[in-house]
């Protein structure tokens, strides 16, 4: 099966710093894969360089079968990739709807996601329909940096630091979220530093050190060896 997007061999970094050494990781269709580290260890440099905003230095990047180390970003989300960034990026200015609909984009099959079908997932952002961003709490605003999102119909989400700073029944929602979203068949990379979330949402772990990666496995096969826990994550099993 090819892989929805693979990295091969990728290093990166900015200007005389390198931050991933060699970089070899695929994800396939349908499957969330869980993209964690302790921090400084390259996961947003990793994202930026998969999504065209950091070009490799070595090594190429690879959509649905397709070289797109040479792409820019807009190529790239055209192929299938959809990114919800660390600051969320939503328009302040503009209301749920309207951030809803500037990213509409049609499927290549299937129901695909319609503004029904996203407000159907977060009846909450139904209740705010008429509100602009920048009235919305963080958690609605994570809600509808997701909902955006998957409103250009993607193959791949990515979602970077999915819960960071959200109040914990806003987090237990978005990892409902996202299990939603890996039912629907939508494959994901999820990164965040909550650790037994991210092992119960994700069908395959990654863990970065210094920019390589030092695990790819399982969650029954990083649960089972609590030593490499301790020393890749800086937590207990």
């Amino acid at each position: 099966m090819t892989p929805l997007l693979e990295a091969r061999v990728v290093s990166a970094g900015y200007d005389e710093s390198r931050v991933l050494h060699g970089v070899t990781l695929a994800i396939r269709p349908g499957e969330v894969l869980g993209l964690m580290g302790r921090n400084g260890m390259g996961k947003t440099t990793l994202i930026r360089t998969l999504i065209g905003l950091l070009p490799a230095r070595e090594g190429s990047v690879w959509i649905g079968g397709v070289d797109a180390s040479a792409l820019p970003a807009f190529r790239r989300a055209r192929l299938g990739v959809a990114v919800v960034p660390e600051n969320r990026g939503i328009f302040a200015s503009l209301t749920v709807r309207e951030n809803l609909r500037v990213a509409a984009r049609a499927g290549s099959g299937g129901p695909g996601w319609t503004e029904a079908r996203v407000l159907g997932l977060f009846p909450r952002l139904g209740q705010r329909i008429g509100n602009r961003g920048n009235q919305l709490s963080g958690g609605e605003q994570q809600m509808l940096a997701i909902g955006r999102a998957l409103m250009t119909n993607p193959r791949l989400l990515i979602l970077d630091e999915a819960t960071e700073g959200l109040a914990p029944l806003m987090r237990d929602e978005i990892w409902r979220t996202i299990a939603a979203v890996r039912a629907a068949g939508v494959a994901a990379i999820v990164v965040d530093r909550t650790v037994d979330a991210v092992l119960s949402v994700a069908d395959r772990v990654a863990v970065l050190v210094k920019g390589a990666v030092a695990f790819d496995g399982t969650p029954d096969e990083m649960r089972a060896d609590p030593a490499a826990m301790e020393r890749l994550l800086g937590v207990s099993g």
